[in-house]
């Protein structure tokens, strides 16, 4: 199971972190695994590509599965970082009611 979740300090995305595996289908064919890693992805490159907000992003490249994204402040105050990584919820929220048996979403206040 996919478990995904996004880290909030007063009521703005400061983190989010998402590990496993959706078990959906086999390796290479799996859709929710794609659906998950494609919107991390995408949003960590949206990121990088139209702001210049630094993060930091941890990755097990070994096996896969594991991404975990940090902001500083100025990330949590920038209208951008936040618009895409509200689009992000959005769309782990809609894959989680979609396939509620390979993923789990979590909002957690720090």
């Amino acid at each position: 199971m996919i478990c995904a979740t996004l880290y909030k300090k007063k009521n703005q995305i400061c983190a989010f972190e998402i590990s496993g595996h959706a078990g959906y289908a086999p390796a290479g064919e799996d859709i929710v695994c794609a659906a998950v890693t494609i919107l991390a992805l995408n949003t960590v490159n949206a990121i990088e590509a139209f702001t210049d907000i630094p993060f930091q992003a941890q990755a097990d490249e070994k096996k896969g599965g594991y991404l975990k994204v940090t902001f500083p402040i100025e990330g949590m105050q920038d209208e951008k970082v936040q618009l895409l990584l509200q689009t992000l919820a959005l769309g782990l929220s809609d894959i989680e009611t979609e396939y509620q048996k390979y993923m789990t979403l979590n909002i957690e206040e720090v």
